[in-house]
C-alpha cells in the first residue's frame, strides 16, 4: 500500500501466542486476515513447539516476537527451578523480589536465554523483537537482563524492544486504569526507554493497549482511543483469543471480544476512517 501524506503506521501486536490452544488459533485468524502486524510468543508453554510451527505462513508478514515469561506457568532452565522452584511467582511477589534485589540475575539470565533457544527451536531464527509478559522485561534487576541478552544475542539481528513508557499516564487521573498505569511506569517502563535510546537499540515511539479486561468494556470504544493516542511508528497491544472457560484463561471473555471486533467492519472502518497502516516494525 502507498502511504498517504496523512496515513499513520503503527504495529498492532498479539501477546501472548502459544500460552494455550485457543489463543493461538485466534491470532492465526487475524494473521490469515491480515489484521495484525507482530504477535508476542510465551516459548515456556507446554504445546510452544507445536504451535510455533503454524506461525511458518505468516513470517514473511508480521513481526514474531518474543514474550519473555517469568509469571507463568513453569521455568525451562534447571538451574530457575533448582533455585526457585518449579513455578513461576506471582507478579507481586516477583516484583518485590526485584526492589530488594532477592533474585541471581544469572539464574534470571539462564532461564531467558533457555526461552530464547526454545523460540528458536520453535520459529527457526531469532526473534524480531522482545517484550515481556506483564512487562517485566523493565523491572529493576531483570532489565539489565534483557539487555546483556540482546547485546549478546539479538543486536546483530536488529531485534528491537518493546518500550512501554507512557509520559501521559500519571494525568489520566479519571480512567479506571489509572492505578495499573501508574504501577506499570514506576515499575521501569521511563528507565528501561532511557537506557534503549542511550544504546541505540530500535524500540516502539509509543504504547498503547492498557486497560482492565473487564469483559463489560466496549473494546469498539477502547481500541479508538489507542489509536488516537498512537505515534507515527507506534504499538498497540492486544490479546485476543477464542472463548475458552475462566478456568483456563481468567481474561477468556474479553480476549474473545477482542478478537471478535478485530474481525468486525468496525475495525477496518476505524483504520480507513483514520488513514491507518498497520505494518512491521521496520516497513
Amino acid at each position: 500500500m502507498k502511504k498517504s501524506a496523512t496515513m499513520k503506521s503503527i504495529i498492532l501486536c498479539a501477546d501472548d501466542y502459544g500460552q494455550n490452544t485457543a489463543i493461538s488459533q485466534a491470532i492465526i485468524a487475524l494473521l490469515k486476515e491480515k489484521k495484525l502486524s507482530a504477535t508476542s510468543c510465551m516459548t515456556n508453554a507446554p504445546g510452544w513447539l507445536t504451535q510455533a510451527a503454524w506461525l511458518a505462513p505468516y513470517q514473511s508478514q508480521a513481526d514474531v516476537g518474543i514474550h519473555l515469561n517469568l509469571t507463568e506457568g513453569k521455568p525451562l532452565s534447571a538451574i530457575f527451578r533448582e533455585s526457585y522452584g518449579d513455578s513461576f511467582p506471582s507478579l507481586i511477589t516477583l516484583l518485590k523480589k526485584c526492589y530488594l534485589r532477592q533474585w541471581d540475575p544469572s539464574i534470571i539470565y539462564a532461564e531467558l536465554n533457555t526461552q530464547l533457544d526454545q523460540f528458536i527451536a520453535g520459529v527457526g531464527r531469532l526473534p524480531d523483537f522482545i517484550d515481556g509478559h506483564q512487562h517485566v522485561h523493565h523491572f529493576p534487576l531483570i532489565r539489565n537482563v534483557v539487555l546483556k541478552l540482546y547485546e549478546g544475542r539479538l543486536r546483530a539481528a536488529h531485534s528491537y524492544v518493546r518500550t512501554v513508557n507512557d509520559a501521559t499516564a500519571w494525568r489520566r487521573f479519571a480512567d479506571s486504569t489509572y492505578l495499573k498505569r501508574l504501577i506499570i511506569q514506576f515499575s521501569g517502563a521511563y528507565l528501561f526507554k532511557k537506557q534503549l535510546v542511550q544504546l541505540k537499540i530500535p524500540h516502539n515511539t509509543s504504547f498503547s493497549g492498557i486497560y482492565d479486561f473487564n469483559p463489560a468494556t466496549d473494546y469498539a470504544a477502547l481500541f479508538a482511543c489507542f489509536l488516537h493516542e498512537s505515534k507515527e511508528g507506534g504499538l498497540i497491544m492486544c490479546h485476543p483469543g477464542f472463548s475458552q472457560s475462566k478456568g483456563q484463561d481468567k481474561i477468556s471473555v474479553a480476549r474473545s471480544h477482542e478478537y471478535q471486533y478485530f474481525q468486525s467492519e468496525k475495525f477496518n472502518a476505524l483504520c480507513q476512517q483514520c488513514d491507518v497502516n498497520i505494518v512491521r516494525f521496520n516497513n
